[in-house]
Order: C-alpha cells, then sequence, then structure tokens
C-alpha cells in the first residue's frame, strides 16, 4: 500500500475480522454475543465492528476525494459483518490508487459535536484514537465473554504460548 494511513486501518480491519471468526468459533456460531456489551450505556459488539469500518471510511474517502461509503447490513449476524469488513478492505485498497490529499478539511461528528480539522489532524487527533477505542471494545467484549484471545489477536504482534497467563509466569 502506497498511503500509510489505508494501509494503517487495512491491516486492523484484517486482524478484526480473523478476531471475529475466533469469536464464532468459539460460541459455536451463536450470535448472542454478537448484542454482548461490557456495559449497558456502551454499544453492543456488533455495533462496535461497523463503527471501526465506518472510521476508516469516514478517513479515507475525504482523503482520496471520494464520498464516504458505508457497507453496514442491517441484519447483524457474523456473515454480513464479515462481509462489511471484507468489503471495506477492498474499497480501502482501491482508494489507495487515488491521490490522497492530507490538507483536505474533513467535517464529521465526534458523538453529538460538530468537528472540522485537516485531514492529518483528523487521523491523529480522532480517527485513529477513536477506530482503535472501538476495535478495544469487540476485543473486551470478546474477553469478557470467555473468547480466548490474546494481545496478538488486537495488535498482530504479541506471540505468546497457549494457555500463557501473567498471573501464573510471576510477572
Amino acid at each position: 500500500m502506497k498511503n500509510k494511513h489505508i494501509a494503517i486501518f487495512v491491516e486492523y480491519l484484517s486482524l478484526l475480522s480473523g478476531l471475529l471468526n475466533k469469536v464464532e468459533e468459539h460460541v459455536g456460531g451463536d450470535e448472542h454475543i454478537l448484542h454482548e456489551r461490557l456495559s449497558p450505556d456502551m454499544f453492543p459488539l456488533c455495533v462496535q465492528v461497523e463503527i471501526v469500518a465506518s472510521f476508516a471510511l469516514r478517513s479515507c474517502c475525504p482523503i482520496a476525494g471520494v464520498d464516504v461509503s458505508s457497507y453496514c447490513r442491517e441484519v447483524k449476524s457474523f456473515i454480513n459483518l464479515r462481509a462489511q469488513l471484507e468489503d471495506t478492505l477492498h474499497y480501502l485498497a482501491s482508494l489507495d490508487e487515488r491521490q490522497s490529499n492530507l490538507e483536505v478539511v474533513i467535517a464529521d461528528m465526534a458523538g453529538p459535536a460538530p468537528i472540522s480539522m485537516k485531514a492529518e489532524d483528523f487521523l491523529m487527533r480522532f480517527a485513529y484514537p477513536n477506530f482503535y477505542f472501538h476495535v478495544g471494545m469487540v476485543y473486551a467484549i470478546a474477553r469478557s465473554r470467555g473468547v480466548p484471545l490474546t494481545k496478538g489477536d488486537f495488535d498482530g504482534l504479541h506471540q505468546y504460548p497457549p494457555g500463557f497467563s501473567f498471573e501464573r509466569s510471576g510477572t
């Protein structure tokens, strides 16, 4: 990938897809977990996944000079969430061929508050932190429901042997 901002989103969307596969495998396809929340006032796992994909598109589309796309599906299922992530990944790859303009001003909403800033600031101060937050929420919801994930499932870098625990390692 020639555009670093796209490469970052693609890397973590791919990791999220793998994480979602592990969730589905662990629960034997039971989609009730998709509606689980870390806290009653937070979004459920399925919406967290959708928000992750949305942040990638809300960031990369304006930088590429195209309207923001969405691949969100009405029915919340493992197959539809994976399709949304796959469609988002393919679209981001197509944007990588376009000219990027990090000087463009991106207007968006931070919850109910409107924001507007140059793309580089938008990425660093708003998009990346929120993107990682929502990936983290998917990870946290899954872990809180017993899905055996490691930090490597989140970042693709950490490698721990099966059954590793910091509690048992003495550190």
